[in-house]
């Protein structure tokens, strides 16, 4: 469709340049009736109303950008809350399900069962079913495999008009899901069978969407699945749920008792392979016929090997030459085993299918992951993708994030390239939203969710809809060339003289995409989102551009918002609108990250050190409890003192108790010593997120250099196997060595599939402590060199983890003072204001001290805070000499390390590298066969493997000196 496009406006501006004029110099006449027509009177008609309208609109200009803005402010609000989908689903006419037994069931009862769906359905609706069959296991070309418990029906309908039954395809399949429910122990799951097949081959999966959940066990993987069948149950929009069989496939196990084998004198790999050869066969010698050999292999007949009572009674001669039975020594049963191991990218997985009706797949995407984020617990290392549909929606839509912005760029440049003036050049490009408001509405008007196909037709709208405004503006310019002053003049005249291009623009290509957008043939489904967004950006475009471009124009003409900027400037303006456009598209390419910025993104985002910075804030903080002077107490009273006056009466009196004067420097150190373990306490966090960091990115760039030197080797092997082939074609060689030539790049293959899985997953291990939601790549590690890596002076003694216990153990020293302090008394101070006999003036005071009359609970509290004082300080002695033994055990590996990479360097990579290139030359000129070519070749890439992994431990040793000793 794109190239159909592209061809058909270059076929359009190449008549237009040539044949059009031609053509109107030939045919086109002055008119020799002054009389307007009936076309005429149209235009002139719409020209008077729209020179009232905008005459009326320039004057409230304020208005109609403030009402423009909301409208657009609307739209993007309404677009947020569309759904979205990778492209609509076509009808296909029939429709075909999938039949799902037990697993285990033989093929005789899946053949059975699957006539027997075939004669209730075609019996129950004979005037809409054409034919019906049934496909079952694996074709000859085993392009689609699949087990024999799984059968694809297939459905073929008659024309709808001789339908009885079911008014539409949706109501047959619901009556037809309601038929089958009679076959229990049957699931079924409907689609159509292209999409089927479609969405298999592209992403692996048959239903639309699937919740893939990855990790090691197979069991959990399964119990996990199940729950998430059962979280997502009853979701609107969820027409099937599909959870993938990976167990319950009976297998005859044999479990050997040992204290029996032991009796008996007999030997387990002697056991199986009497099993082995007994019923698959066994090689019992050689048989030649003239110069052709074959393998004589032995096994028991049919007769003998068709149940577990065969196994069972299968004779063992012992060396006595006497014979048991195997289950005299062995306990043989039928067990569940895996049906099946599912991988992707070789990690283990299990996926939840899920078949999608009358939704668009992003929101029931994002209502299953909300329900599995609150409901689901994996444990650790498991974690959830989503594929299907949904998985190429994700694919298009980052495809879109770069296409769209360099569309809008080249529209943006070829604008400016038009008009020669920047500001005219953003008025212009103000048609770009505008008609991104048309298309947002009619799709939510029309109850469509974004798509692919509405994606392109915002594409196209984009470049049509700015020729409007082009056109618009160029008018303007015309009228301002040619001597008119009067910007309001300019405006109207402009506009009334291009309103007929511009209606006829926007109407041809309204008329072009009606029949698109009401189709219901074959295809329409994806025609339909296209020409909506056409037709209804259009219609939006050519209104606002014929109101807010004469305003805007109106606004900058007469406030003279002149850009008095010389050509380099204007050409850094216009580079620089191009990069912002651009940023979406930038972020698509991934970013290469070096050691010390992973570092630093770590040291930002992790939230292990937010929450040690958060505790040293916590402990400054509670720096000020150390102050403590008691509780305060105002009261007042009267005291009588003899029966003829009215005593003593406290006017007012304030006590101040359990002053604790003595605890103020203990608590004071003790606040102190806190504050100082939480600042060391962050130093080890911090101390500790590096070398993890540093230790992760060290191994996702090994992967990353692996991953480089087996791309190399393949391109050696696929050098060897053309080399092969060209001598097997001129009988130079025989075909033993092409095979093995292929059989070496088919292994290659695996190796560098197997090296991309682990970079990636040594990438995700890195991203645990970066956080980054882009992704990225690790940069080039050629610049390493283990020749400076460390330096043996650092020390221990003052290092993050030493100094951490030792303020753990000032900590513990100042609360054992605390305790000790506690003894001391405490100060009660009080005074009032008294009246005595009628009489004030007088006044009152006290003071006292608050002592413990038994000491026994504070002295046991005293000697608790002794004791662990002294696990502190010993801890910090244990791991100080720790640390210290570790350094020297380090040492020592260190510089053995450093040796190996000595020779490494010196001897072993120079020999490689020339072994490399000599094997090479000596293969092609024939001195070399393929064995030793091979022999040579493998041997030289595995010196550098070798050096790569010794390399690795190097760093990763000085990772663990530099935690340990570095300041």
């Amino acid at each position: 469709m794109a190239l159909t496009f592209a061809f058909a406006v270059l076929g359009v501006v190449i008549l237009c340049l040539t044949y059009i004029p031609m053509m109107s110099a030939l045919l086109l006449r002055p008119p020799k009736k002054k009389s307007m027509s009936w076309g005429d009177k149209i235009v002139v008609f719409t020209e008077n109303i729209y020179k009232y309208v905008i005459t009326n609109l320039i004057g409230r200009s304020k208005t109609v950008l403030v009402g423009a803005t909301l409208i657009l402010a609307l739209s993007i609000f309404t677009f947020t809350r569309m759904g979205a989908e990778f492209i609509p689903q076509l009808d296909e006419g029939d429709f075909a399900f999938q039949a799902f037994l037990k697993p285990g069931t033989s093929l005789t009862d899946v053949k059975e069962a699957s006539t027997q769906i075939e004669k209730i359905v075609f019996e129950s609706f004979p005037d809409e079913i054409e034919s019906i069959q049934s496909r079952i296991g694996v074709a000859d070309l085993p392009m689609d495999p699949m087990p024999i418990d799984i059968a694809d029906v297939f459905v073929i309908l008659k024309p709808q008009e001789n339908w009885t039954k079911a008014s539409s395809k949706q109501d047959l399949i619901n009556q037809v899901r309601d038929k089958l429910k009679v076959l229990t122990g049957i699931n079924f799951e409907f689609t159509q069978p292209i999409e089927m097949r479609f969405n298999e081959l592209l992403t692996g999966i048959r239903e639309d969407v699937a919740v893939k959940i990855y990790g090691e066990d197979l069991h959990i993987l399964e119990e996990k699945a199940n729950d998430v069948a059962e979280i997502i149950y009853g979701i609107e929009g969820i027409a099937g749920i599909k959870v993938e069989a990976t167990s319950g496939l009976p297998q005859i196990t044999i479990n050997y008792d040992r204290n029996k084998l032991g009796v008996y004198d007999l030997n387990i790999n002697d056991l199986n392979q009497i099993v082995e050869s007994a019923f698959s066969g066994g090689k019992a010698g050689v048989i030649y016929e003239g110069e052709k050999m074959y393998d004589l292999v032995v096994r028991l007949d049919e007769q003998h090997r068709s149940s577990i009572g065969d196994i069972k009674n299968l004779f063992i001669t012992l060396k006595d030459n006497n014979q048991i039975p195997l289950k005299e020594v062995a306990n043989i049963s039928y067990k569940p085993g895996p049906m099946q191991i599912s991988r992707d990218n070789t990690n283990r997985r299990i996926y939840v299918g899920i078949n999608v009706e009358d939704r668009d797949i992003k929101s029931l995407v994002d209502e299953i992951r909300n329900r599995l984020d609150k409901n689901l617990n994996l444990p650790p290392g498991y974690y959830i993708r989503y594929g299907g549909a949904f998985e190429n929606l994700q694919r298009a839509t980052d495809r879109l994030t770069l296409v769209l912005p360099l569309a809008l760029i080249l529209i943006f440049i070829l604008v400016y390239l038009a008009v020669r003036s920047l500001k005219q050049t953003l008025i212009i490009y103000l048609a770009v939203p505008f008609a991104a408001v048309g298309g947002i509405f009619s799709l939510y008007f029309r109850d469509m969710p974004f798509s692919i196909s509405a994606g392109i037709g915002f594409i196209v709208l984009f470049g049509v809809a700015v020729l409007n405004g082009l056109v618009l503006l160029n008018s303007y310019n015309e009228l301002k060339e040619n001597g008119e002053e009067s910007v309001l003049k300019r405006i109207i005249q402009g506009s009334t003289r291009r309103i007929r291009p511009i209606f006829i623009t926007a109407s041809t290509d309204i008329m072009c995409f009606i029949p698109m957008a009401v189709s219901n043939s074959a295809g329409a489904e994806v025609q339909r989102p296209l020409a909506t967004v056409v037709i209804g950006g259009m219609i939006s475009a050519t209104i606002l551009t014929l109101i807010v471009i004469p305003i805007l124009y109106n606004l900058l003409e007469n406030k003279k918002f002149k850009m008095n900027i010389n050509s380099n400037k204007l050409k850094t303006v216009v580079l620089t609108i191009a990069i912002l456009l651009a940023i979406p598209a930038m972020s698509f390419a991934q970013k290469e990250i070096s050691l010390q910025q992973s570092i630093d993104i770590a040291l930002k985002n992790y939230p292990g050190l937010k929450a040690a910075a958060s505790e040293v804030k916590k402990q400054k903080t509670l720096s000020s409890t150390a102050m403590d002077f008691g509780t305060t107490s105002i009261y007042t009273g009267a005291e009588e003192f003899n029966k003829n006056n009215s005593g003593i009466q406290n006017i007012i009196g304030i006590e101040q108790s359990e002053i604790d004067i003595f605890g103020i420097a203990p608590k004071k150190n003790l606040s102190d010593s806190r504050e100082r373990m939480s600042e060391a306490a962050y130093e080890l966090t911090k101390r500790e997120l590096t070398k993890d960091v540093s230790i992760s990115w060290y191994k996702a760039s090994f992967s990353k250099k692996k991953l480089s030197l087996l791309l190399s080797l393949d391109s050696v092997y696929s050098d060897f196997l053309r080399a092969a082939q060209l001598k097997y074609e001129t009988q130079q060689s025989s075909k033993l060595e092409l095979l093995s030539a292929s059989a070496k790049s088919s292994e290659m293959v695996l190796k560098l599939n197997r090296a991309k899985s682990n970079y990636r997953t040594d990438l995700k291990n890195l991203n645990k402590y970066l956080l980054m939601d882009t992704a990225f790549e690790i940069s080039s590690i050629n610049n390493l060199s283990f020749e400076n890596g460390f330096s043996e002076e650092d020390t221990v003694v003052n290092s993050s983890i030493s100094d951490y216990y030792l303020k753990k153990q000032d900590v513990f020293k100042m609360k054992w003072r605390l305790e000790k302090n506690k003894i001391l008394p405490k100060i009660n101070m009080s005074f009032a204001s008294q009246k005595i006999a009628g009489q004030s003036g007088f006044y009152s005071w006290q003071a006292g001290i608050n002592l413990p009359l038994v000491f026994n609970t504070q002295n046991a509290n005293n000697k608790a805070a002794k004791i662990n004082y002294e696990i502190a300080s010993y801890n910090y002695e244990r791991v100080r000499t720790e640390s210290i033994t570790q350094i020297e055990e380090l040492l020592i590996l260190i510089e053995s390390k450093k040796a190996e990479l000595t020779y490494f360097k010196e001897v072993a990579l120079p020999l490689a590298d020339e072994q490399l290139q000599a094997a090479k030359l000596a293969y092609y000129i024939g001195d070399l066969d393929y064995m030793q070519f091979l022999q040579n070749t493998e041997t030289a890439y595995n010196t550098q493997l070798d050096y790569l992994k010794s390399l690795q431990d190097y760093f990763l040793l000085i990772e663990d000196y530099k935690y340990l000793a570095v300041n």
